[in-house]
Parts: C-alpha cells; structure tokens; sequence
C-alpha cells in the first residue's frame, strides 16, 4: 500500500481500519512507511484535529475515523482491510481477534470463509480463556457477517453469541437474541434452530423471560420428531419454567420418565437437564434428602462428561440443602465451593448466587450491615444483564434487615405488593407486622388463611408457614395456632429458609412452633420446642434468632400468668435486651426493654407474708429460725418457704436469698 500513502490524507484512510485506536508500531508495519515519514504524516494530521498522538498511541479524535474511513469506498475498505488482516497475520500472528474483524471487512476481497474461519478461531479463543463478553462480540460479528451473505449460518452463529451472553450474565441481551433467532428459524421452517433457541438460557425466574421461554419449547416441540435426545432437554426446560411460573411444580411422574428417557439416550447433556427438572419438580422441603442425592449425581455426571458450565446448579443445591437443615461447617463449605466455581469460570449466574447466599448467611447471623452491603453488590452485578427477579430477592432481604434493625420505612414494601398466588398476603401482613401495624394485619390474615396450604410443596412452604406463626402470634390467634403447629412441625429441627440461600433465614423453625405452643396453651410444647430453638439458632451462629427466641420465650412464660415465672422471663427479656444492643435490633431492644419495665412496675408475685419470708431465708435463718421469728408453727413456715420457690420456680434456699437480694437491688419484685 505503500503508493497510496505518502499523504497525511493517505495515512490516515489506510490506518482508519484499525479503529479508534492503535499503536504506532502497527501504523508503520500497515502504511510501509518509515518511521519519520509515517510521524510527519500523523504530525500533519494532528495538527487539523484529526488524531491525537500520545506515549505511543494514536486515537482519532470523535467522527474523523468514520469520515476517513467512508472516503476509502466499498473497494477500498475491503481492500484495507485486506492488507492489514495480512499484516496483523505476519507480525501479530497471536492477535486472533484483530484478524478476525479485519477479515470480516475484507469480505469482498478475500471471501466469506476466511472472515468466519478467523471470527470462530478467535471467539473460540476467548471462550476458551472464559472471556464471555469479547467472545459474545466475535459471534455477533459473525452472524452480521454471514447474514449479510445470505449464509445459513448466521443463525447458529447468534446461538453461540447468546450463549455467550448468558455466561457473562447479560441475560436480557441474550433471551434477545433468541427471540430474534426464533423469528428467523419460524419463518425458515428451521425447528432445531427454533428448540436451540428455547434451550440457551436457563433459571432465570423473571416472569416475562419465563413465558417467552415456554412459547419458544412449546413450538419446536410440535416439531421436533423423533429426536429423543432434543425433546427430552425441551420438555426438561418446559417442566422448569412451569415450576418457576406456577411456584408449585405438579409434573412429579412427567420429571421421572423425561428421566428415564434422558437415561436411554445416552446423551450426558440431556441427563443433566432432566435432573434439573425433577430437582426443581423436588422443591419442597420434605424432598430434601433426594434433592442432595441428585446433587451428587449431577455433580458427577457433569465431571464425567466435562460438563463445567453445568457444575454450579450442584453446587448451588448443596448451599440449598444445608441451609434448609441448617448444617454448618457444611454450609459454609458449599457456598465456599461455589464461589470458587465462580471465579475459576468467570461465571456471571454463579456469582451472583454466590453473592446473595453469602448475604444470606449474614443476615442470618445477625451481621445486618454487611448483608446489606453483599445483597446490594449482587443487585448491581444482576441489573447489567437486566435479571428482574434479583431485584425482588434484594428487597426482601433489605426489608428483613431494615425490619431488624428498625431503619428505613416499611412503606415501600407494602407499595410493592399485588398479584402472586392467593396465599401471598400473608407476607404483606408480615409487613404490617413488622411496623406494628396490627389494623392492616388483621384483614390480610384473614385473607390468606383459606390458602394457608397454596404453596405447599414449593421452596416457599416453609417461610410461608413461618410468615403465617409470626401474624397470628402477633394478632393473638389461638384458633389459627394448631394448623400452623401441625405445617410447621415436620421441619423442627430446620431452619426457615427459601431455596438457594437467595433471600433470608428466619432461624430454627422451632421458635414459630414455640409461639403456636403458647397460643395452643401446651406449656410442655413450649418448653421443648423454645429450647430446641435456642439450640439450632446458637449451633448455627443465628444470633439475632437467639435473642428473638429469648424474646419470645419470656412472653409465653408471661403469657401463661404463673408468678414463679417472672424471674425467668425476666432473666430471659434482660439477655434479649442485651444481644438486641449487641446486635443494633432497636425494634426488639425497645420491646425487651419496655416487657421488663412493665415486670419490675408490677406487684410481686409474693403475698407480704411470703415476702417476709424471704427476707428471712436471704438472711440465712432455717425454717425453725423463721417460724420462731414470725411467731409460726414450724410446718406453716416450711409452707411459706415453698410457695415463695414454687411462685418463683426456684428449686432451693440459696436461689431464694439469690433472688431477693437481686430483686432488692434492682427494686424489682420485693414490693407490694
């Protein structure tokens, strides 16, 4: 090229190619000019604002590449790009990708194969290096390319860019482009490209993604013959974005023979699809065992099969299942493995997933801050690829912090509410709650009790059940109590969750069957159930669990009315208190706070006699001593005795001289 470019304006047309910026080592290898020549061309060019040259680099200045570019003509574009891709061939043999976009404007010189030879080696390349985006780029350039050439190729090729797109995490750019490839293989009569379409990306929640996900499968799979292999991964990621739309999956027999089908085709790909089915088919929490196991088994098939784009779902229901039953080194291990994925395979869905159950388990041990702050990056990350439903996921872990923490308004939540099945104002009643409205509460209950039982089977059962404790607990609904206990106590010794450790924790169910207990007035109940509660929250570092459990451990001792009760509850509201401050729970600091006031303000279980009584044991006399001291027969002192431990439920002397000199110091209970 070096005859057309002795001029700046020859220069620069040669060099637009490169786009809008390039190193002048490049520019001299692509005009053939010497270095000062080539220096004195991009001095003059500078000098009329056309480039800029800086340690090196050349950048054109806004619109002149494009107005240089344009005066090269059709013919000479190509023929430019032509002679750079042969450049850039012989002195930079490693740059695959600025190859591939010269032969791609060469076209009309080299040809089509060797432009779509060069975009696949260097989209391949960076798929190869996990570099999603750029590779995303080259396949979008290759299906321009090909399209432009009436190739039947653009569509695969687009394929392969949505695909890439989705490992990158821009996951509304990619269902995009499946609609648009979808569009073009209808009008073609094309059905594999139409069921490729339909199978690019995969649990992804958002409602409206969902429906034109269904649209495509339920098209090709009128089309797709006997190709078992394509309609087993079709009808897997039909019963898959059912079970997201509906909440409740029903398709238990339809899961286990698409299974068995998967099974005898032999295909690796489609087994795996079909056990992500029937593991979503498996939501609900009684299903958790087989959940794990086909963890295990999809986990090794995708080993065997070098299938590491499929190795987070695994690795994402091991996060689920440990959390459901509240195993922790475990726990923590898997979300640790996830992450580990994550950033080995640069994986956008994995990360975020990874994200929000690291948020999850923050809140759930109390760390409200740093919940906040995680669920907050996991936002930021999904809102790039357009995932509506992470923004949901968000909210209601802020709002469960924000309602912890007592900051921030409950208004905007409240304002969210509308649609979803008919049992979901339960959750806005939860709400209501939480800002201690009991006026909008009340109705909302009523509203969803009749469908108490709507999302049974689903990985909402149990936080449903949870939200439905926490309402009547609140509204003082004995007559609701025994069918929440009996909901609720399958799941003892869990933890109330939701699925993929993706929103919060309530904590050990056995603190909503603790409050129910209480209601049902089964003191027994409430013992073992409100002490099974404070064990699962401390096992799994729940600390603001185990200050709510002591909260509400001392109401229902309250609440039963017995004097030798109030020293418990006392007890029990004063270390609430305590975790509360440690923690920033000022909503539960306040009513710990103000449930002890109202303990100390109130007369004392002990009659005058009694009272005296006790003064006496405090001061170390025996019974006789007592009796002698109070003008009593010996028996009817050693009643007294008795009945001060019985109404305090202490079990010796040494606890009631504990007591009293306790309850004097504090002028808690020693007064009538």
């Amino acid at each position: 090229m070096e005859g057309n470019v002795g001029s700046a304006v020859g220069v620069i047309g040669a060099l637009s190619v490169l786009g809008d910026r390039f190193d002048v080592q490049l520019a001299i290898e692509i005009t053939g000019l010497a270095p000062a020549d080539l220096l004195r061309a991009l001095d003059d060019a500078q000098r009329t604002g056309v480039v800029a040259v800086e340690d090196g680099l050349v950048r054109f200045s806004p619109g002149r590449r494009e107005q240089a570019y344009n005066d090269l003509g059709t013919f000479g574009q190509a023929t430019a790009h032509a002679h750079a891709a042969e450049t850039l061939e012989r002195i930079r043999p490693a740059d695959l990708a600025g190859i591939a976009e010269q032969r791609a404007g060469a076209v009309a010189v080299l040809g089509l194969e060797p432009a779509l030879a060069a975009l696949d080696a260097a989209a391949s390349g960076a798929e190869r290096a996990l570099g999603w985006g750029a590779a995303a780029r080259l396949w979008q350039r290759a299906a321009e390319v090909a399209g432009r050439e009436h190739d039947g190729r653009a569509g695969p090729l687009a394929i392969r860019q949505a695909r890439c797109l989705f490992r990158d995490g821009v996951f509304g750019e990619a269902v995009t482009v499946c609609r648009q490839v979808a569009s073009q293989a209808r009008a073609a009569g094309d059905w594999r490209l139409l069921a490729d379409a339909a199978l690019v990306v995969r649990g992804i929640a958002d409602r409206d993604t969902c429906e034109i996900l269904l649209d495509l499968c339920r098209d090709a799979l009128r089309s797709v013959g006997d190709d078992g292999v394509l309609r087993s991964r079709l009808l897997s990621q039909v019963m898959m974005l059912s079970s997201d739309l509906s909440r409740v999956p029903t398709e238990v027999a339809e899961a286990t023979q698409n299974v068995r089908a998967a099974e005898d085709s032999g295909d690796a790909r489609a087994l795996v699809e079909a056990l992500q089915a029937e593991q979503m088919i498996s939501a609900g929490p009684l299903n958790a065992t087989h959940r794990l196991e086909i963890a295990d088994r999809v986990e090794r098939l995708c080993k065997d099969a070098d299938l590491q784009d499929d190795l987070a779902w695994p690795l994402c229901w091991r996060i689920d299942f440990f959390f459901q039953v509240g195993r922790r080194p475990a726990l923590d291990n898997a979300i640790d493995r996830l992450e580990e994925y994550a950033e080995r395979r640069n994986d956008a869905m994995a990360t975020w997933r990874a994200k929000m159950a690291r948020a999850a388990l923050a809140q759930h041990e109390g760390k409200f801050d740093e919940a906040v702050r995680l669920a907050t990056e996991a936002l930021e990350m999904a809102a790039r690829g357009n995932h509506q439903a992470a923004e949901f996921y968000h909210r209601i872990l802020v709002y469960n912090c924000a309602m912890k923490t007592g900051q921030g308004s409950m208004d905007e939540v409240l304002r969210g509410r509308g649609g979803g099945p008919d049992v979901f104002p339960i959750f806005w009643a939860m709400v209501a709650i939480s800002s201690g409205d009991l006026e909008t509460a009340a109705p909302l209950f009523e509203l969803a009790l009749p469908a108490m039982d709507e999302l049974n089977g689903s990985d909402l059962q149990v936080v449903t059940d949870m939200a439905f404790a926490i309402v009547a607990w609140s509204l003082d609904r004995p007559d609701a109590a025994p069918a929440i206990y009996a909901a609720l106590e399958p799941f003892a010794d869990e933890l109330a969750v939701g699925s993929s450790g993706q929103a919060t924790s309530g904590g050990s169910v056995s603190r909503y069957l603790g409050q129910m207990a209480a209601l049902n007035g089964d003191w027994d109940r409430v013992e073992i159930d409100f002490a099974r509660a404070m064990r699962r929250n401390l096992e799994t570092g729940a600390r603001g669990e185990v200050a709510e459990t002591r909260y509400d451990w001392a109401m229902a001792l309250l609440r039963r009315g017995l004097a030798r009760d109030r020293e418990r509850a006392s007890a029990m509201l004063e270390a609430a208190e305590r975790g509360a401050i440690e923690l920033g729970m000022e909503p539960l600091r306040e009513r710990a706070s103000a449930s002890r006031a109202a303990i100390m303000a109130g007369p004392s279980p002990l009659t005058d006699r009694e009272l005296e009584v006790a003064a006496l044991v405090a001061d170390g006399l025996t019974n006789k001593e007592v009796a002698t001291h109070l003008r009593l027969s010996v028996r009817t002192a050693e009643n007294h005795v008795l009945n001060v431990m019985n109404k305090l439920g202490l079990d010796n002397r040494a606890q009631v001289a504990a007591w009293f000199t306790r309850s004097r110091t504090t002028g808690e209970g020693p007064t009538r």
